[in-house]
């Protein structure tokens, strides 16, 4: 292996080399380094400039041969061991051995060498003086013209097929609101809504009506707003005013008109507020209602929102704090209404211009199921 460098080593264990003299394989053994001095040719060593050359080997000349360092027996500097179970490490890789010109595999190589130098020197070697095979003229030619000819359907067949999918996802785009049967107040959607929506004895109440069963089905939910926003899509609305809290539910209305959405809040929950006279309550109480300075300027045409009507303490509450505001209360939106309290009465007299509800209590009747030891916590 050593041959190219002049000098000879005995072999040990299975594997023989070529030697020269015995008394001269002896004096090399005697020797501590396996790193001869380069031959003074008249001028200085050349370093490689190959980055794949070892930094401490100076450049090969191609066919095999040239100068190079594989470092002193047991030396454990630099370089890394093969791992067979690397997925990166290919057993059927053969490099150039530049002292003789043949292509081994690593096996191979490092089976001639061992019991010469480490394993650790062997890889280094491997890696850094060893060159890979090159592919041949022709084999590279025969890559260069290969045409890749795609698996599958062409580009036109392709187009072709997703032209009707996308006019389907444009009918089934305009298909979806809501229709004229569906606008209509206690039509087919307020009764298919009115059946989710169970009553309790709640707060001292006969039945009070848990919206919870609206919001567990959010088709139904997405169908209410709908209902809503194309009820005020060509009214002028500038704002939208809904009630703590469930009136807050119905957010989704303000989203598809593109106006704002003013929350009408219990005393005390936000700042910079102006409050309402105090009201008496639905269940029992006495409270006022605030909203925001600035929030609704002069002039504005205001919808305000809740999710049902009784006495209509507090839709008139509302209605007093947008005239103090200057601005005009379009509509009163519920989505249920007991009209028996007589509740869009009231309204219309404190200045709205309308009320509108969606469910009349006639079609509310779906009772809760009750647990047993069921008890009224309602808190006012």
């Amino acid at each position: 292996w050593l041959k190219a460098c002049g000098s000879s080593i005995v072999a040990t264990g299975d594997f023989a080399h070529p030697v020269g003299h015995e008394s001269r394989a002896r004096r090399r053994h005697s020797e501590t380094a396996m790193v001869r001095e380069a031959k003074k040719s008249g001028r200085e060593e050349r370093h490689s400039h190959d980055p794949k050359s070892s930094v401490r080997a100076p450049a090969k000349k191609a066919g095999g041969g040239g100068r190079y360092t594989l470092g002193k027996p047991e030396d454990q500097t630099g370089g890394a061991f093969f791992d067979a179970k690397d997925p990166n490490f290919d057993p059927d890789e053969r490099r150039i051995d530049p002292e003789d010109g043949v292509a081994y595999k690593f096996a191979e190589l490092a089976a001639y060498y061992k019991g010469k130098y480490n394993k650790q020197t062997i890889a280094e070697y491997w890696e850094y003086e060893c060159t890979t095979l090159k592919k041949t003229k022709k084999k590279q030619s025969e890559a260069s013209t290969a045409v890749y000819v795609p698996k599958g359907p062409s580009l036109s067949a392709s187009a072709a097929a997703a032209k009707p999918k996308a006019k389907a996802k444009v009918k089934a785009q305009k298909a979806k609101g809501v229709t004229k049967e569906e606008m209509d107040s206690n039509g087919p959607l307020a009764q298919e809504i009115a059946k989710v929506i169970p009553y309790f004895p709640f707060k001292k109440l006969e039945r009070f009506y848990d919206i919870q069963g609206l919001l567990m089905h959010p088709r139904l939910l997405d169908k209410m707003c709908e209902v809503m926003a194309k009820r005020y899509r060509k009214m002028g609305v500038t704002k939208l005013a809904a009630f703590e809290a469930r009136g807050f539910l119905f957010t989704p209305v303000s989203t598809r008109l593109q106006v704002p959405f003013i929350m009408l809040r219990k005393d005390g929950r936000m700042p910079n507020c102006i409050s309402s006279a105090p009201y008496t309550k639905e269940y029992e109480g006495i409270s006022n209602i605030c909203v925001q300075k600035g929030s609704i300027v002069a002039g504005d045409k205001v919808v305000l929102i809740d999710d049902l009507i009784a006495t209509g303490g507090t839709l008139c509450a509302g209605i007093e704090l947008v005239k103090a505001c200057e601005a005009v209360v379009v509509e009163c939106a519920c989505m249920i209404e007991i009209k028996a309290l007589e509740g869009s009465e009231k309204c219309v007299k404190a200045g709205a211009k309308g009320v509108w509800s969606f469910i009349s209590e006639d079609l509310m009747t779906t009772a809760a199921e009750l647990p047993e030891g069921y008890a009224d916590d309602g808190k006012p």
